[in-house]
């Protein structure tokens, strides 16, 4: 199995402090150009591994994605991405 340190709780905590896990999207230094090469998400169905705190999996829902489902090794994420983003397993 993966290596997975974002369930490890002094990692999680650290993880959490930053810009991008506060203030989602807009605190990721990427996000500007990011989104540009981002395609049409109405009726899509998306799939994003590695979701983290989900912040990708809320933008194609908002922005008109049919179905979207978020995967991540990490249990601590996946629970977090649950709670910010209000979205059901």
């Amino acid at each position: 199995m993966k290596e997975n340190k974002y369930d490890n709780e002094i990692f999680f905590k650290k993880y959490s402090e930053m810009a991008r896990s506060k203030n989602g999207l807009q605190g990721a230094g990427e996000w500007s150009e990011l989104q540009k090469v981002l395609p049409d998400f109405k009726d899509r169905r998306v799939l994003d591994l590695g979701c983290g705190y989900g912040w990708h999996c809320k933008y194609a829902a908002d922005n008109g994605a049919e179905y979207v489902l978020g995967c991540d090794i990490s249990h601590k994420m996946l629970k977090t991405a649950q709670e910010k983003t209000q979205m059901k397993k």
